[in-house]
Order: structure tokens, then C-alpha cells, then sequence
């Protein structure tokens, strides 16, 4: 069988081309060639879909398919839609198969309203490979209802299985297909690892602990440095290794494992991770900084305790306070990402937002709070009025959090924060305020934008 696995242009797509790449295909694409499958990638992401509309239709007539398998998100959901009709309109017998956060999110939705055979819910790898098992002898449909993890029409009845099993042994699975996106990690000079999946918290606007449940799996140190071996051998141009899991901190032992083992093989090699203030302790960040990271990323959202508590984020102002000052201590570079617009804000937060930064000398760059389908935000957001399950057939972005304060008020907020916390990280100086990066968004394209996100209703 041909398999093509693809990934559908971002909507409203600006032309800013992302370093990061989707490591769910990545594994995909592993996975199946194990299995002796041919497999080959459609990657639309940094594109618009009026640019490659015809591209598509050429490629999918050329290759004709058996299977097509998308993986759909919030973002890219519309794209997705005319991506996939126009694969059935070019080829009728190619069967299409979805997976993907939103897809998890809203199966019904999907399965009535996109030209899709079968969906695949939550981890997909195993449910992938049984499935195409499965299309592969030509089984008839009885047989699919074996099938943990899918939802499929029989007879014009929605038919969805029982709930696959998470997979335990993340070690057993093959080393992502890095190779698909070898443009993009060559040009970039970055490579993205993910060493674990879940997240044990369940904060409101995240779906991460929705799609993959409120348990951490992961993988084991030794068997993430053979893929950081792996990546450094067969892309030597990698000046950057980012590790994307949700938490990657959470089990300080198998960190400072990995550490030393990187120590052990003299790698030297600069990396990232993303991180909770709570996981931080002196040991940790000394390794860490032995072995070569470079920055820890820290989702501090809020600098009010009221609104950590509000959103579920079970941490402490005094953490984060410490977890900074420990990272300063050892000259390991942090990033501050807070959110603006959490449920109950209010002006008094937004300055304890500010005070928190400042006292760390942290800049800041607020992102104003999205709602995204399956979150307790999205719960609250449609009881409010805000938006019904409808929306998210119709064109534009995610929508912004408005239930409690308008957009213009919203990024004024962000604005605030984002211009003040610039000015205290580097105490004042000028030079390097005019630098940073906030600033230098401030372009005429850079304000169309924020009019069209944050003031228009056409977002």
C-alpha cells in the first residue's frame, strides 16, 4: 500500500517559517517503515493553501494513495477541510484517516463533517499500524470495531471503540523519522526531541493532559541520548538540540542522567527545555548546565497566586521566584512566558504580573489567552456565550478569551506587560531595549496584524 502522511497549512499563515516541526508524523513515518510500509510526507505547514492547492492535486494524482493520513489541529482545522476534499475529489478510492488534538477533541464533528473514513483518537502510533493492518487485508468493517482508539461510519451509525491503552514502553518505539524535515533542521541548524508524553497537571487552557490523559510516560535517559547520538551523526549542521515535551523536568534523576551520560560521551551540544518552576532545585540546574543547556523556558503564565490557583497551575510565586534566581546563579538563561486574560483577571493582576518580572528581571512577552476545543477554558468560554462547538467549522483563528475583557483591552494588557518587563530586564538600558525582540515586531505588517487579531472581529 501507499501511505502518504501529511500536514495541512496553518490558517490566516502570515509567511513567518517556524524552526519547530511536527515530531507526530515523525514517529508515524518510523513506525510504519518498521513495519514495512512505505510512507511518504506531504508537508504543507509553512505555506498558504491558495499557493499549493494545485500542487496537491498534481502530487495526489501522481501518487494515488490507498492511504492518506492527516493530523489535524485547532489551527490548521479549515486548511485541513480543503486539503482533504480536494484529495477525495482528485482520488475517490484513497482512504483518509484523522488524528491530531483537534480530531480528539471533536470526533463527531469531524466524522460528519470532513470527507474522513476513520479517526484515529489520543496516541496514535499503535492504532495507525492496526488500522492499516487491518485496510490491508481487506477486512470488512465487523473487524474494525476490534480496533481500540477509532471512530468510523457503519451504515450511517457513528461507531467509536473502546479507548486505547497508552503505550508504557516509549523506549520500544523506533526513533522518529527526523529525516522528513531535513530542510527545515538544516537551515535552522535545530533539532526537536520529545522524551516523554502527558502532562501530570491539568491547567484549564492546556488540552496536552485532555488528549493524552493526567499521566506522565517517559522514556528512558539512556535511550534519549542514542537519539541525541543519532541526530548529531546524521545532521551534523545542528547547532541546537530543543526538547518539546510539555514537562521535561519533572524527574530530576532521569535529567541529571541524561546529563551526566552526555557528560560521559563528550557531546557538546547546546540545548533547551521547557520546564516547571516547582521541578527546579540546585543539583538539577548544576548538571544541566554542565552537560550544555543553554535556557530553560518556564510557563509561569500569571505572577498572581489568585490566578495560578484559578487556572489549576498548583504552583507557588515563591517557586518561581527561586526556581529564576537558582538559573541565575548557575548563568543559565531563562524565558518567562506568561499569559494575559486568564480566567479573573483584572488590573491588579496584570501588575503583580509586572511586580513578578521585574523582581526576577525577566522580559516578557504576553500572549493573550486562546481557547482551544476540550479545555476547561473552552467549557467556560461556552457557557458564557462566547462560542458553541460550531465554531470551529467556520474560518479564522482560535478565538481569543473574551468573555471578561475586550481584545483591545486584552492587548493593551499584553502591551503593558510586555513593554515595562522589557525596560527592567536589562535595568533600563536603552540599547539593548531597542534589541530586543519585542520591538523589532513593531513593523507596519507586524501592526496590521495585531489590528486584525486583537481589535477587528476578523480574527
Amino acid at each position: 500500500m501507499k501511505i502518504m502522511l501529511s500536514i495541512a497549512p496553518w490558517d490566516l499563515w502570515q509567511g513567518e517559517e517556524d524552526a519547530l516541526y511536527p515530531l507526530g508524523q515523525a514517529y508515524l513515518g518510523a513506525i510504519l517503515e518498521k513495519n514495512n510500509y512505505g510512507v511518504e510526507l506531504l508537508n504543507l505547514t509553512n505555506s498558504r493553501w491558495e499557493d499549493v492547492k494545485e500542487e496537491v492535486t498534481k502530487k495526489i494524482q501522481k501518487e494515488k494513495p490507498d492511504v492518506f493520513g492527516i493530523s489535524i489541529l485547532s489551527n490548521s482545522r479549515i486548511s485541513a477541510l480543503k486539503l482533504l476534499k480536494q484529495v477525495k475529489e482528485t482520488s475517490p478510492k484513497t482512504i483518509i484517516v484523522a488524528g491530531g488534538v483537534h480530531t480528539t477533541m471533536l470526533p463527531e464533528q469531524i466524522l460528519e463533517n470532513y470527507p474522513v473514513d476513520f479517526l484515529v483518537l489520543g496516541e496514535g502510533d499503535l492504532t495507525f499500524l492496526e488500522l492499516l493492518n487491518n485496510i490491508k487485508k481487506r477486512k470488512p468493517n465487523s473487524s474494525f470495531k476490534k480496533i481500540k482508539g477509532i471512530v468510523f461510519k457503519e451504515g450511517g451509525k457513528i461507531i467509536r471503540t473502546l479507548p486505547r491503552e497508552r503505550i508504557q514502553d516509549l523506549d520500544s518505539l523506533p526513533i522518529p523519522k527526523h529525516e522528513f524535515f531535513a530542510k527545515t533542521i538544516n537551515k535552522h541548524g535545530i533539532a526537536y526531541l520529545i522524551t516523554s508524553r502527558g502532562c501530570p497537571f491539568n491547567c484549564a487552557f492546556c488540552p496536552s493532559s485532555v488528549h493524552w490523559g493526567r499521566r506522565i510516560i517517559q522514556r528512558s535517559a539512556k535511550n534519549v541520548l542514542k537519539e541525541i547520538k543519532f541526530l548529531l551523526k546524521k545532521f551534523p549542521l545542528i547547532k541546537e538540540i530543543h526538547f518539546s515535551d510539555d514537562e521535561f523536568l519533572c524527574n530530576n534523576q532521569r535529567v541529571i542522567d541524561l546529563c551526566k551520560m552526555m557528560i560521559s560521551e563528550n557531546i557538546k551540544i547546546k540545548w533547551r527545555c521547557l520546564g516547571r518552576a516547582s521541578s527546579i532545585n540546585e543539583e538539577l540546574i548544576k548538571w544541566m548546565k554542565k552537560a550544555g543547556c543553554s535556557e530553560v523556558v518556564f510557563g509561569v503564565e500569571s505572577g498572581s497566586q489568585r490566578i495560578l490557583d484559578n487556572i489549576g497551575k498548583k504552583v507557588k510565586v515563591k517557586q518561581m521566584v527561586e526556581a529564576f534566581e537558582i538559573c541565575k546563579k548557575y548563568g543559565l538563561k531563562t524565558t518567562c512566558l506568561t499569559i494575559v486574560g486568564l480566567p479573573g483577571e483584572n488590573r491588579q493582576s496584570v501588575n503583580e504580573t509586572i511586580k513578578f518580572a521585574k523582581r526576577v528581571k525577566q522580559r516578557t512577552e504576553p500572549a493573550i489567552l486562546i481557547v482551544y476545543p476540550g479545555t476547561r477554558v473552552c467549557e467556560l468560554a461556552k457557557q458564557k456565550g462566547l462560542l458553541t462547538d460550531d465554531f470551529w467549522l467556520k474560518e479564522g483563528l482560535p478565538p481569543l478569551y473574551t468573555c471578561e475583557h475586550s481584545k483591545l483591552k486584552l492587548w493593551w494588557w499584553s502591551f503593558k506587560v510586555g513593554f515595562i518587563t522589557n525596560i527592567y530586564a536589562d535595568n533600563g538600558n536603552l540599547k539593548e531595549l531597542l534589541q530586543t525582540k519585542f520591538l523589532q515586531k513593531l513593523t507596519p505588517h507586524a501592526f496590521f496584524r495585531i489590528i486584525r487579531r486583537y481589535v477587528s472581529d476578523k480574527s
